[in-house]
């Protein structure tokens, strides 16, 4: 079971995947860690626009194929990870606040806000494109 605190270790864990993820030429507009309260666990929100045009399983299948390649093995549970089109709900409210407020998420913590309806109770922001 995930812990109800996001730990250093799995930022710097999710910063490297990434990375491997850009190395490896798959195009990630944003990403994230989110925490789910109902089921009090930890997701890493990864957006991408192959789940536009070939479909959220080509994109989970690509994401996973980085993930097993990544060397050291990555500490992070792979069962963690969200596709989702850059179109989500969240991520469209995120980009308009930051374009409204010329702010940047990136490296940021997000508690107890609420974007488009949607109660973030907690985040950690790497990028939002």
């Amino acid at each position: 079971m995930a812990t109800a605190t996001l730990l250093n270790y799995e930022i710097e864990e999710g910063k490297r995947f990434l990375d491997a993820l850009n190395e490896a030429g798959l195009s990630i507009d944003s990403s994230l860690w989110i925490y789910e309260s109902e089921r009090e666990l930890w997701q890493l929100m990864l957006t991408s626009p192959l789940c536009n045009t070939g479909g959220t399983l080509k994109a989970y299948e690509a994401i996973l194929k980085v993930f097993r390649q990544v060397e050291p093995a990555l500490k992070i549970d792979w069962t963690s990870l969200v596709a989702v089109s850059p179109k989500h709900e969240l991520i469209e409210g995120l980009r308009q606040l930051q374009c409204q407020f010329n702010l940047d998420f990136s490296g940021r913590r997000i508690v107890n806000n609420m974007v488009d309806r949607m109660l973030i109770e907690d985040a950690y922001v790497y990028q939002i494109k």
